[in-house]
């Protein structure tokens, strides 16, 4: 399946991000930003992707000059809650996505994908969905194929994955179930309410520092141009993002931290802190900052179908 033409798809809320993935090589050209319809009913939302598809192909063909092959792939990178296994959307309550509650995007994403293609009734598509976490840490371990990995991405929540020498690992002993950090308990909430956009701004709110429409890039800078106090805030974000870390490394065995999302590029400012909470006794794993997360993203997508 390696050398299957793949449709990647990283689905958000307002927007999805796409490209076309030859022989594990993005199609730089071929990326393209559409909007998702994710409030619209669903009819809309699938047909939008359908018709992605459709240019994404189109797209290709125009840039290759090749005829498209008989057998395509799409890999979603799709938000949760979802059965990605059966390609179910179960959605609710997160103002978006609400209208496919209970509906498989699968099936009726296939059904449209056969309408779109009438001319060509042989054509085949295979239709993969996947957490944009896990696609991400797919992606990242083409860089690290032979370690074990943890793998976490830092925005608006905390996502995570377990890879093995390229392949996620979801269940048994060393891992969380599903290998998800986001819903852990940690302080009096969840891990996902701490490491996280969110997160980073309670912290300088508690900390005395007024409202004033800044975000966790704006405090960056601000440390960066040596704000003692900003400093010593990421310092101790890392810290704590560290000791929540490290038993679960320690149960995996993870010899690399990954980290990817839009926080990846603050990763100096907390850095010294986060390898400190991540010891101990004479462990040391080495962390990793890939702040172009879509394209490892896309890279997952097509690992997908190896």
């Amino acid at each position: 399946m390696k050398d299957k033409l793949v449709l990647a798809m990283d689905v958000g809320g307002t927007s999805v991000k796409a490209c076309v993935v030859e022989r594990g090589e993005v199609l730089r050209h071929t990326l393209t930003h559409y909007p998702s319809y994710g409030k619209e009913p669903a009819a809309v939302i699938i047909g939008q992707l359908a018709a992605i598809v459709t240019d994404l192909l189109r797209q290709y063909v125009q840039l290759t000059q090749r005829n498209l092959p008989d057998e395509l792939c799409v890999g979603l990178a799709f938000p949760g809650p979802f059965d990605y296994d059966e390609g179910t959307c179960w959605i609710r309550g997160l103002d978006k996505f609400e209208s496919l509650y209970g509906v498989n995007v699968r099936e009726r994403l296939l059904e449209e994908l056969h309408a779109f293609d009438r001319t060509q009734p042989a054509r085949q598509f295979k239709v993969v969905f996947q957490n944009d976490a896990r696609l991400f840490g797919l992606g990242a371990s083409v860089r690290f194929p032979d370690e074990r990995l943890a793998v976490i991405t830092l925005g608006t929540g905390i996502g995570s994955c377990f890879i093995d020498r390229g392949k996620l690992v979801t269940k048994g002993p060393s891992v969380p179930a599903d290998g998800y950090l986001f819903g852990l308990p940690h302080g009096e909430g969840i891990a996902d309410h701490c490491f996280s956009r969110r997160g980073i701004l309670a912290l300088f709110r508690e900390a005395g520092y007024s409202d004033d429409g800044y975000d966790v890039k704006e405090y960056a800078e601000l440390a960066r141009r040596g704000d003692a106090r900003a400093c010593e805030l990421f310092w101790s974000f890392g810290l704590e993002l560290g000791s929540f870390l490290a038993p679960f490394m320690r149960q995996f065995s993870a010899e690399r931290l990954v980290i990817g999302g839009q926080i990846a590029g603050s990763l100096d400012l907390f850095d010294e802190g986060l390898q400190q909470g991540l010891q101990t006794g004479k462990c040391y794993i080495v962390v990793e900052a890939l702040e172009d997360a879509l394209y490892h993203t896309f890279i997952g997508a097509s690992r997908m179908f190896l």
